[in-house]
């Protein structure tokens, strides 16, 4: 009972309690609304507070602190549910509710009592912001042409090298050097290489304290206001010191800076890496950057994309831009600032920016001079010495992109005395040589394809033009001087050059009192009336060059401070007599390639203070008078090739009939330097005569006929190294003469042909081993069998600085050493070409092969017996052969059955082991199986040599006979991975050109170029006729597959071209998708059974590599691989060994993780295509199969965003050129300008409406000859046909013989062509309408037919109609004349039936 009492008591206390707070809310609903009220007055003064403190905060840029944020935030919240609340409130007055209301505000009440206790913070609300990342502030500005992102991705790679700490950028004023630099950091971001990336821009006046402040700035520190630099410095270094990984980026770099003095820990620090740009390539040295690279200019297709995309579209004036353009320059800052300045500008005024640019004078175009101008003018202002500054200047002289000869320089900058502290002409040449040099370091000058030229760009040429133009130099340059004429003012001129001259204008009676130099040039003229008095008014002048001058002024001996008088050129030129001997103070001459010189005057010998002549080309100089060389007391150099050759060899009978001889030349060697002559024979020097030649002298000294074959001063290369040509003499008796041994031991570069009685070349010359000796050219020579023969050779070393060695033409020649030479023979050995060598049989011994560690080229062509390339003799240990580590060219021509490879290694390949084609990871086989009837394999690269060839770059191999080319059996570690270029022809069919490829290899990594022909198997990839390939890489069988998602071939292939492939079905497996995921350009040609080209799916989520997903991939018909293609199947796969059936050329990786591991890019970077060629492939049903696994079709299919251009040819079982399977998530494509289809009988259409929204970019289309379409532009089944499609580029559309073409499109879509500005049409006969619904074109629209433009009717559909009703009438006029005609005839033949009835009845 107790119990019971006691439960019962327990209920009732539990029930009265809740009963009485239920209660309470009645009672005390007015306390709890004023509670409510009180409260939240509290709470919104505090969040008041708060929010004022918060937007102060955030107008001084901090960050809110997470924590006053979340209570804000919960506040706000709060007051949404006191709003709800009010208004339930007002609503619920009745005492039932009261209750309700009363329960609600105290709880209300409690969670705003909560949220005032949370209320912690002080005021202190936010903290400062973190500074920005450095990239989020570029401005987009960056263009991907191919000439910056070879060198961006570069630079990127080269960054992620841990072995280089410090990089430089180099390039002119306003090639993009920063522009680079900013896109670098960028795609850095994405790749997450470094921890954190600072810049800083030092400029041509660095300052210490500022280039400090950038770099803390975008490290969110601060310095103390007292801090000193070096204190400043400590502390910059302490902070860079806690980053793991930082690059540090320094732009605009002028002189050599004290990293110390900064702050940066570079050295110390080996996760900083600094990366600088600077317009001088030397200050890059000097800092000790590792790798360098030099930005070049814009290429012209590049320069005016650029201007196209500045100036805006459409261009109304398309002739005169591409010649604003042109003059340019491939100038990134000068082509946009041109740009930019004739925007929306009437043609006028692009006339006048052509004109100004064009005279090197566009000081009126916007900006030019402070963005363009201003930038190279720094440039010239912080050149040291005002020599290089004469010396740039000198080089405006000549025209635009003109191959600029330094010995101009040289000699016009001698004549007006630019030199200091130099006392002969050479040293000048030197001199001028290093200036030049500084001067292309700076990017003010260019390189120039010919030897000892220079170039200068447009744009510097102008600068400098500008300002030799003002004093102090006052140049004047005409450079069209024909359509300028004379100028008004010239006598303050001190330079003068005009090309071409117009004679007629210079005026009578010159006057230039202060000029000093004279340049007048063009191919043929004559000073007329001027000859007498033209050189009066020039008393001063120093330099005289009249190229092309008839004959030369009478008045050109008054000219007595003339030290330089050049007439290069001057081919109609043939008295010099008559004023040359009164130039007493000339010291240099030039009748360069006066070709109609018979003979030099005496009066030539007057002059004494003459230091070079110059007659190199003067190849009908005849005569040169005994005595006239030896009386030059101070000739320092004298060039005579290809000119006088009929040196005197005993003394005549009498003395006006005597020419110069040899002798007499030598006699000048006390004060000769440099010394150019061609001589009938050696034996023309006397035997015994004996001379000294100074170690300073330079001589090219030749017996063979005709001009030289290497660079010489013929080509104006005056800057050459000690030169000796023999031909067609006996050794035995050249090598009697003194002169000529001591020629030998001086020589640098030799050439001897067609030599006799010379077996051992260096025993035999000099027995000293032709120390100086860099270049041997040997040719023809019958009886040489060794280069040296080291069985007697006593010496120490054979050839030390041997740096080039050409041998051609040895019928004889057995090996380049015999026996063993010492170690250092050979060592600076860079490039060897034997070729015609019919008994050679090996190019190197091993021992000879260890020597050569500098060996960079290397050719060998037609040696009919060569067996190898390096051999093994007698006990030559091949352990210690390391190779060849800087051989980078190899080519191998003409190779026959002997050869058996680079290397013959001891243990032959046995026989055994010669494959079919079901072994796995074998590249490129034909699938014939070849039966050797030999004992072992030939593989030109055996396994043995693998290692030592690891830096090749470009290999060539033609009319070869191998078995194998690359056996990379046991190779882990990747394999030729510098290797660019593979340029393979084959006489006999060739099995492998991969073998014994291990699971896991990697290799080829750079090869960009593969072109192999003729090997009925494996053509840039460039696979031509070869008949019977399947597929170009096969994978393993199924019981041999092993994961080979390690296997990476040729990710960087640029081209790629497939050409009379009549069986290929498929191009790889699935795990080597990097054969070609790179390719920027593809062709496929006469590719048979090829049904399909493309295929690609949606990227989705990441492989899973576990069975689970590989079944789940076969079940929806995919192989997935490890790279993440997607075949397209010609039928179901029901087994993995159904691989073979798959066609596929171009899938595209799914996804970023199965891409190849040594390439680390997006996966966007895959899809590098750029143009594809398609033409001549039966079977080809679809281009781009776009189709994509139901499991995926959600997500979006991206594809060929840098696609461009796209044609397609006779292509007969064509149905799609891209089939989407009713996907509707389809993006790419946004690139394509170009689309170009015909001849593809099977097409009923050529896109669908979903792939016509993606050709925004799309400029130019060409159907023609495709007999079955009826419409270009076909509704997809899951668009309704009601909407608007945009071409907004489109420029030109051409559409001709479509017979059953009825409409652009026959669906309802509003078509807007806001760029067309010409369409042609061209026998469409069922084509009455362009378009249903509304056209919007270009309002300067011309459409054309075949018989001219048409009449525009206002609208394109009137037009179409027009066009159309008038080919209709033609035709009915056309059946009428026919009905005529034929009745003409019927009636004509019923008459002659007539009369034949008449006369037989008759």
């Amino acid at each position: 009972m107790d119990i019971v009492i006691s439960i019962a008591s327990k209920i009732a206390e539990s029930l009265v309690t809740p009963i009485g707070r239920e209660f309470g809310y009645l009672i005390y609903y007015d306390t709890n609304m004023k509670d409510l009220k009180d409260e939240l007055k509290q709470l919104f003064e505090m969040k008041d507070g708060v929010q004022e403190l918060v937007n102060a905060a955030k107008r001084n840029g901090e960050v809110i602190n997470s924590d006053v944020q979340s209570w804000l935030t919960s506040v706000n919240k709060l007051i949404q549910k006191v709003s709800h609340f009010e208004e339930e409130v007002s609503m619920k007055r009745r005492c039932l509710y009261r209750w309700n209301i009363s329960r609600k505000a105290t709880k209300i009440t409690q969670d705003v009592r909560h949220l005032q206790k949370e209320r912690t913070f002080n005021n202190n609300v936010a903290h400062p912001a973190p500074p920005p990342m450095i990239w989020s502030t570029f401005k987009e500005g960056f263009k991907d042409f191919k000439s910056r992102m070879t060198c961006v991705n570069s630079v990127i790679e080269v960054l992620k090298n841990e072995e280089v700490r410090m990089i430089g950028i180099c390039g002119m004023g306003g090639v993009g050097k920063t522009t680079m630099v900013k896109e670098i950091i960028k795609r850095l971001a994405g790749l997450k290489v470094f921890d954190n990336v600072v810049m800083a821009v030092v400029s041509q006046s660095p300052s210490i304290r500022k280039i400090q402040s950038e770099i803390a700035d975008e490290l969110g520190f601060t310095y103390d206001r007292e801090d000193s630099e070096t204190g400043r410095a400590r502390r910059l270094y302490g902070r860079l010191k806690q980053i793991n990984k930082i690059l540090i980026v320094l732009d605009d770099v002028w002189t050599e800076l004290d990293f110390e003095a900064i702050g940066l820990p570079y050295g110390p620090h080996k996760g900083c890496k600094v990366l600088l740009t600077s317009r001088n390539l030397e200050v890059c040295n000097a800092m000790g950057s590792q790798e360098i690279f030099t930005i070049p200019v814009l290429t012209p297709e590049e320069s005016w994309e650029l201007f196209r995309e500045m100036v805006g579209e459409p261009l109304d004036y398309p002739d005169l831009a591409k010649q604003v353009t042109n003059e340019c320059g491939g100038l990134p800052i000068a082509i946009i600032t041109v740009a930019k300045a004739l925007e929306n500008k009437r043609k006028h005024e692009w006339v006048d920016a052509l004109k100004q640019l064009q005279s090197s004078a566009p000081e009126s175009i916007p900006s030019m001079n402070d963005r363009v101008y201003s930038n190279i003018r720094w440039s010239y202002d912080r050149l040291e010495s005002d020599e290089a500054k004469s010396c740039l200047l000198l080089c405006s002289l000549f025209p635009e992109d003109y191959d600029i000869p330094i010995e101009y320089l040289v000699r016009y900058g001698w004549g007006r005395g630019y030199f200091s502290n130099i006392d002969s002409v050479d040293e000048a040449r030197n001199r001028v040589h290093s200036l030049v040099d500084k001067l292309q370091r700076r990017f003010l000058l260019l390189d120039s394809e010919r030897k000892d030229h220079t170039k200068m760009h447009d744009i510097v040429r102008d600068v400098a033009i500008s300002i030799a133009s003002r004093d102090p130099h006052r140049f004047l340059i005409r450079n069209d001087a024909k359509k300028k004429g004379w100028p008004e003012k010239y006598d303050h001129c001190t330079t003068i050059s005009l090309i071409p001259i117009n004679i007629y204008e210079i005026p009578v009676g010159l006057e230039c009192p202060k000029l000093e130099l004279l340049h007048l040039e063009d191919e043929h003229y004559s000073l007329n009336s001027m000859e007498n008095d033209m050189c009066e008014g020039m008393k001063k002048l120093k330099v005289l060059g009249m190229g092309g001058i008839s004959a030369l002024p009478s008045s050109l001996g008054v000219l007595k401070s003339l030290r330089t008088l050049s007439l290069n050129g001057c081919r109609y030129l043939t008295d010099i007599s008559d004023v040359i001997g009164r130039l007493e103070n000339l010291e240099i001459l030039s009748f360069r390639n006066c070709s109609r010189i018979l003979e030099l005057p005496r009066e030539i010998g007057l002059l004494k203070h003459l230091r070079l002549l110059d007659i190199t080309d003067c190849y009908n100089l005849e005569k040169i008078p005994h005595g006239l060389l030896s009386s030059l007391s101070s000739l320092e150099e004298l060039y005579m090739e290809n000119s006088f050759r009929k040196w005197e060899r005993s003394a005549a009978e009498s003395e006006d009939k005597r020419m110069a001889s040899l002798v007499e030349v030598m006699s000048l060697s006390n004060h000769l330097k440099v010394l150019v002559i061609d001589i009938p024979n050696f034996n023309f020097f006397p035997k015994y005569f004996y001379l000294t030649i100074q170690t300073t002298i330079r001589f090219h000294i030749s017996n063979q006929l005709g001009f030289s074959t290497t660079p010489s001063t013929i080509h104006g290369c005056y800057a050459f190294e000690n030169k000796l040509d023999i031909v067609k003499s006996d050794a035995t008796e050249f090598m009697e003469i003194q002169i000529v041994r001591l020629l030998f031991k001086k020589c640098e570069d030799l050439l001897l042909g067609e030599i006799k009685n010379l077996k051992h070349v260096l025993n035999e010359l000099d027995q000293e081993g032709l120390r100086h000796l860099k270049v041997l050219t040997i040719r023809n020579c019958p009886e040489i069998e060794y280069l040296v023969n080291g069985a007697s050779w006593i010496q120490q070393t054979a050839f030390p600085l041997i740096q080039s060695i050409e041998l051609i033409g040895m019928p004889k020649l057995k090996a380049i050493c015999h026996d063993q030479l010492p170690q250092s023979s050979f060592i600076n050995l860079r490039s060897l070409v034997l070729s015609e060598c019919p008994v050679l049989k090996y190019a190197f011994s091993l021992s000879v092969a260890s020597n050569l560690v500098q060996l960079q080229s290397l050719l060998v062509s037609l040696c009919h017996q060569m067996k190898e390339i390096v051999s093994k003799e007698w006990r030559e240990d091949e352990t210690a052969f390391v190779g060849f580590p800087k051989l980078t060219n190899l080519t191998l021509w003409g190779i026959s059955n002997e050869f058996v490879g680079f290397y013959e290694a001891n243990k032959l390949y046995s026989n055994h082991e010669v494959t079919t084609p079901k072994d796995q990871n074998v590249v490129g086989t034909s699938y014939d199986v070849h039966q050797s009837s030999r004992s072992f394999e030939r593989a030109v690269f055996p396994s043995k040599c693998i290692l030592w060839l690891q830096n090749l770059e470009e290999v060539e191999l033609y009319n070869a006979n191998v078995d194998v080319l690359f056996d990379l059996k046991g190779h882990m570690v990747p394999a030729f991975s510098h290797l660019r270029k593979l340029e393979i022809l084959l006489e006999s069919p060739c099995q492998h050109l991969w073998k014994n490829i291990p699971c896991g290899f990697q290799g080829f990594q750079n090869l960009r170029y593969l072109k192999i022909e003729d090997c009925r198997d494996l053509e840039e990839l460039n696979i031509a006729e070869c008949r019977k390939m399947e597929t170009i890489v096969r994978s393993a069988d199924e019981n041999e597959k092993e994961d080979q998602t390690g296997m990476t071939l040729f990710p960087k292939l640029n081209s790629f071209d497939l050409n009379g492939l009549r069986s290929l079905e498929s191009l790889c497996p699935d795990a080597s998708t990097s054969l070609w995921s790179a390719a920027k350009v593809m062709s496929v040609q006469r590719c048979d059974k090829l049904k399909t080209l493309v295929s690609v799916i949606p990227q989705i989520k990441k492989l899973e590599k576990d069975s689970t997903a590989h079944h789940e991939d076969e079940d929806e018909g995919i192989s997935s691989g490890s790279c993440g293609c997607t075949p397209y199947s010609c039928g179901p796969m029901t087994e993995p060994t159904s691989r073979r059936n798959v066609v596929q050329i171009l899938p595209r990786p799914v996804n970023q993780e199965v891409a190849p591991t040594n390439l680390d890019q997006d996966s966007n970077d895959y899809d590098n295509l750029e143009r594809l060629s398609v033409l001549s492939c039966e079977s080809l049903e679809v281009v781009f199969q776009l189709k994509g696994p139901k499991a995926v079709e959600s997500h979006n299919v991206q594809a060929f965003n840098k696609l461009c251009y796209l044609s397609l040819n006779y292509l007969p079982s064509l149905m799609h050129v891209w089939e989407t399977g009713g996907s509707q998530h389809i993006t790419g494509f946004g690139n394509l300008t170009f689309l170009g289809v015909s001849d593809c009988g099977s097409l009923r259409y050529l896109f669908l409406s979903t792939v016509a929204k993606l050709l925004v970019s799309l400029k130019d289309l060409k159907v023609g000859n495709c007999e079955k379409i009826e419409q270009v532009i076909a509704k997809a089944d899951t668009e309704c046909a009601d909407q608007e499609i945009t071409f907004p580029q489109l420029n030109s559309m051409r559409l001709e013989n479509l017979p059953n073409l009825i409409c652009f499109s026959t669906e309802a879509y509003t078509l807007k062509l806001p760029s067309l500005m010409e369409l042609t049409v061209e026998r469409c006969p069922d084509l009455r309408t362009f378009a249903s619904k509304v056209v919007n074109t270009h309002p300067r629209i011309q459409v054309h037919t075949w018989l001219g433009k048409s009449e525009w009717m206002g609208d394109l559909n009137s037009t179409i109609g027009n066009i159309h009703e008038k080919r209709e009438t033609q035709r009915s006029a056309e059946h009428v004349d026919e009905e005529d005609e034929f009745s003409s005839e019927e009636y004509n033949e019923e008459q002659v039936d007539e009369e034949v009835n008449t006369d037989s009845t008759e």
